[in-house]
């Protein structure tokens, strides 16, 4: 882990776990009868755009919310649980829950700040003890999910917006944030903190980080 840090961000897709719940979500909500087979076509479509970094945002959105639109929070939640269960808890990383645990050793806050939705999120982050999720919340009017985001989207500069927010109600420094991801999406988060690392990173991110001399991690 980061020694001169004293505040710790995490990535969760391909940082923490060995999957992306935004794919595997779809995979889940398939098995279950909730959306068609062609979901998972456009699902890995959304992905290979969102590694490549030319996400179409507004299309993702009205197709990755289309099971919450109408649903209650209750319900969602449940839903959220059993697709951590079924996709999410096997492929938690060794090396991830070391890091962990041995920042909040040191008292250190920890926090998961992700595109993916705080609704999935939160059960990998209650597995791995974070007390914190950051990133894309959904939006709710009478206690169902309207299919539309609140707040600032938690992708690309969304994170360094969303990381500056949570140090500005902490009186700290971006410079004494760690953060770890995996993605050139986060490259602007990793260029704003003091202690970048790039985990298992991708191809672009990988020669990005050699570049500028960031901590390369190979997670298990």
């Amino acid at each position: 882990m980061e020694k001169g840090a004293s505040v710790f961000f995490f990535d969760m897709d391909h940082t923490l776990i060995n999957a992306d719940c935004d794919v595997t979500w779809k995979y889940f909500v398939v098995r279950h009868g909730l959306a068609p087979e062609s979901a998972l076509q456009e699902a890995e479509r959304f992905f290979e755009d969102y590694n490549a970094g030319c996400l179409d945002e507004e299309k993702f959105h009205e197709f990755q919310f289309r099971e919450f639109r109408g649903r209650t929070v209750e319900e969602m939640a449940i839903l959220a649980e059993q697709h951590f269960e079924e996709f999410i808890r096997p492929k938690v990383y060794a090396d991830a829950v070391a890091c962990i645990r041995s920042a909040q050793n040191r008292g250190c806050p920890t926090a998961i700040l992700t595109s993916t939705n705080s609704t999935i999120a939160g059960p990998v982050a209650a597995f791995l003890g974070i007390p914190v999720v950051l990133g894309t919340r959904l939006e709710t009017t009478g206690g169902r999910y309207t299919g539309r985001i609140s707040g600032t989207y938690g992708v690309g500069q969304g994170k360094v917006v969303i990381a500056s927010e949570y140090a500005r109600e902490h009186g700290i420094s971006l410079a004494d944030f760690a953060y770890y991801g995996d993605s050139i999406n986060d490259r602007n988060i990793l260029e704003a903190v003091g202690f970048p690392c790039a985990v298992n990173p991708s191809a672009a991110l990988r020669e990005l980080a050699g570049a500028k001399g960031w901590r390369i991690l190979n997670w298990k």
